[in-house]
């Protein structure tokens, strides 16, 4: 990782300059997709399926799941089982009607390090023109 910093000083011979930042940066937790984007038609279920997994340096549980707004769109965590180390969060949504639907996800852990985790998920259902005959 590789930063630059404009630094202004009152230093009347150098107001400004550039501080650069560099170093490694160490992945927490790889989550795949980080937002859920579903679309369809009325009367459609969308469906998706997000993917957890916590770096092997920095093992996670995750203790809880929190829904903020919608509840058009349904979300169920899934622990690992066995010798697995990935959570999932299966996403379902329906609508009977156009719909635009936003909801954001909160995973608490028990990770120092990323106590919270956040994915939000939207689920757009668009009626699609009929053709005229």
């Amino acid at each position: 990782m590789k930063k630059t910093i404009i630094v202004k000083t009152d230093d009347p011979e150098k107001k400004k300059f550039d501080l650069v930042v560099t170093g490694p940066v160490e992945g927490v937790v790889k989550i795949t997709p980080e937002s859920v984007y579903l679309d369809g038609s009325p009367g459609e279920n969308l469906k998706a399926v997000v993917t957890i997994t916590p770096s092997e340096k920095y093992m996670f549980s995750i203790l809880g799941m929190e829904q903020k707004i919608n509840t058009q769109i349904q979300a169920r965590l899934i622990e690992p089982t066995g010798d697995k180390k990935s959570w999932q969060i299966e996403i379902k949504s329906h609508s009977d009607k156009p719909d635009d639907l936003f909801d954001v996800l909160t995973l608490k852990t028990d990770s120092p390090y990323k106590p919270t985790l956040t994915i939000r998920v939207y689920a757009i259902f668009i009626e699609k023109p009929q053709p005229k005959s």
